[in-house]
C-alpha cells in the first residue's frame, strides 16, 4: 500500500512545480503533506515525523497530462531508528495509474540523496 493517499493533490501542498530532472530522466513535480510542507520549504533538517514527500514523474515534457504520469517516488519520515543511516525515511516507488508499489526500499534513490547538499536538507534534493 502506498504511503500517500489517492487524493494527495487535494490534501498536500505543491512545493516544487513542474521542472525537468536529469536524475530521474523525467519531468517532475513535488507535493508534501501539511505535517512537513512548511519545514520542507524552510529547508529544515530534520523534517517532522510523519512528513510525506510525493514526487510525480512524467514521461513527457510537462506535468498536466496524467496519461504521462509514469511513477511516484514517495518518502515517509518514520520514527527514529527506522533507518538511522539514511534519515529514517521509508522510500517507495509506486507505478501509475494503478498505484502498485513496485519498490519499498531506497535502492533506486539513495545515492543521489546522499549528496552533501541533500544531506543538509534531510536528504531532500530539490533546489528552490
Amino acid at each position: 500500500m502506498p504511503v500517500f493517499p489517492n487524493d494527495y493533490r487535494a490534501t498536500y501542498r505543491l512545493v516544487r512545480d513542474c521542472r525537468g530532472s536529469i536524475e530521474h530522466a523525467a519531468t517532475i513535480r513535488v507535493y508534501v503533506n501539511e505535517i512537513g510542507a512548511d519545514a520542507y520549504l524552510a529547508d529544515a533538517n530534520p523534517l517532522p515525523l510523519g512528513t510525506v514527500v510525493v514526487k510525480e514523474e512524467f514521461v513527457g515534457t510537462g506535468c498536466d497530462n496524467d496519461e504521462e504520469l509514469a511513477v511516484w517516488s514517495a518518502m515517509l519520515k518514520r520514527e527514529p531508528g527506522f533507518d538511522s543511516a539514511d534519515g529514517d525515511w521509508q522510500w517507495q516507488e509506486v507505478i501509475a495509474p494503478n498505484r502498485r508499489v513496485r519498490l519499498d526500499d531506497k535502492t533506486t534513490c539513495i545515492q543521489c540523496h546522499r549528496e552533501p547538499e541533500c544531506l543538509k536538507r534531510d536528504l531532500m534534493c530539490a533546489i528552490p
